[in-house]
């Protein structure tokens, strides 16, 4: 990692939902070592840890025990850069706050990562991402007219945009203190970068229009829209100007191009034979993917896109694809299997804290460090039946295509 752009950087993060977790894996991509802190008293779920903390370094604290709260700054002191995405109210109670970190180490680079930021009327109110998307009016421009308003197709859209605003924020703010010698304190809100992605909206709105739900449509465009393929929900979108309305009707043999007449035209065909019949023709089309099109994606593997996990945990053991780096090149990045809460406690405190082997003991014994066993692959949902029968399932598992793929893709490299 010593040519990684923010070799040498060290992050204490204390993370929990997906916002900062989502963040400090990009800087952990970019070559930060990345020490997440959660406490090994508290279980997060077996499926999210997967992805969020893959790379990281696993510090178990419990601030609520004594000791705790000192053991964080003592870690903090030997940090560039210290993170939250708690309310200011629970940094404030356990002195980890601001002005607590930047009396050990005046030149960090803080980060709260909050619901509606750290000052004004709503400082102190609790925020997931969810709310973010409804309060910031994401949800209420989703759906169809008549229908009940909406929400992203994931449920973490609006801390990934939040996440990767900070991410912004901490790069410029690194550049900085490399300039100044100046730390800071980032103060980044997912109502303020959920509200940022809304500005045409907003300058509707303020010139009068109302701006509505409109399902697939988009006034830019003749034709807008998802029709329904051969299969078990299988789908396409097509996206055609007027201009293009005789590509569209040259590509689908159609004497007339309205929805109606394109639904009908596609309804018992092969979804991708239709996207690459319409792509011939320069009309912009693709199938509607789901989570096994992405993995097996040929595309995306002979991009690299794709790199591979060794993970060895109860029901997860094997080699497995995992999504790259934002700015893709996966095959080329290193990537290790998510540790444990606390897995990497006691080499922190040692080795960074500086702490004796007597006190690691007497913080392990407190109960204000610790671990807890291995969870990553338990407790996962019953699968959807649909993902059955549309064959998701058994176009990764019973045909084992990613690890043929791959093994093609690292061959020739």
């Amino acid at each position: 990692m010593a040519d990684f752009p923010l070799a040498g950087i060290r992050v204490l993060s204390m993370e929990q939902a997906v916002a900062l977790p989502f963040a400090t894996r990009h800087l952990a991509d970019l070559g930060a070592e990345v020490i997440r802190v959660q406490s090994h008293k508290r279980r997060s779920g077996p499926l999210i840890d997967i992805d969020l903390t893959r790379d990281k370094l696993q510090l178990g604290i419990d601030l609520a025990t004594a000791g705790g709260p000192e053991a964080f700054l003592r870690v903090a002191a030997q940090c560039d850069i210290v993170a939250h995405n708690y309310t200011p109210r629970v940094v404030r109670q356990f002195g980890i706050d601001y002005d607590h970190v930047r009396a050990v180490r005046p030149d960090v680079i803080y980060v709260s990562i909050t619901g509606f930021g750290t000052t004004g009327p709503w400082g102190e109110r609790p925020l997931f991402g969810p709310g973010a998307e409804a309060v910031s009016g994401h949800n209420l421009l989703i759906g169809t007219e008549d229908g009940w308003p909406g929400r992203p197709g994931t449920v973490v859209y609006a801390d990934t945009v939040c996440g990767l605003n900070a991410v912004f924020a901490i790069l410029a703010a690194i550049d900085h203190r490399e300039q100044t010698g100046e730390g800071q304190h980032i103060d980044v809100s997912l109502y303020e970068t959920a509200i940022s992605h809304l500005g045409p909206v907003m300058a509707e709105r303020e010139l009068g229009a109302n701006p509505r739900r409109f399902g697939n449509a988009d006034a830019n465009y003749a034709i807008h829209g998802v029709f329904t393929c051969k299969g078990v929900d299988r789908h396409i979108t097509i996206a055609a100007r007027d201009d293009q309305l005789p590509a569209v009707a040259t590509a689908l043999g159609l004497a007339e191009v309205t929805e109606a007449q394109i639904a009908a035209a596609v309804r018992d065909r092969d979804r991708y034979e239709v996207v690459t019949e319409l792509q011939s023709h320069g009309v912009a089309a693709s199938v509607v993917a789901d989570a096994a099109d992405g993995i097996m994606d040929v595309h995306l593997w002979q991009r690299g896109y794709f790199g591979r996990v060794e993970r060895h945990h109860p029901g997860l053991n094997g080699s497995f694809p995992h999504p790259g780096p934002a700015w893709g090149r996966g095959a080329d990045a290193s990537m290790h299997t998510a540790h444990a809460a606390g897995a990497d406690s006691e080499v922190i405190l040692r080795d960074i804290a500086a702490y004796s082997s007597a006190e690691i003991a007497v913080l392990l014994e407190s109960g204000a460090a610790g671990a807890i066993e291995q969870t990553l692959g338990e407790g996962f949902d019953t699968v959807d039946p649909l993902r059955v029968v549309r064959g998701e399932l058994s176009r990764i598992d019973a045909h084992d295509y990613w690890h043929t793929i791959a093994h093609d893709t690292w061959s020739r490299k």
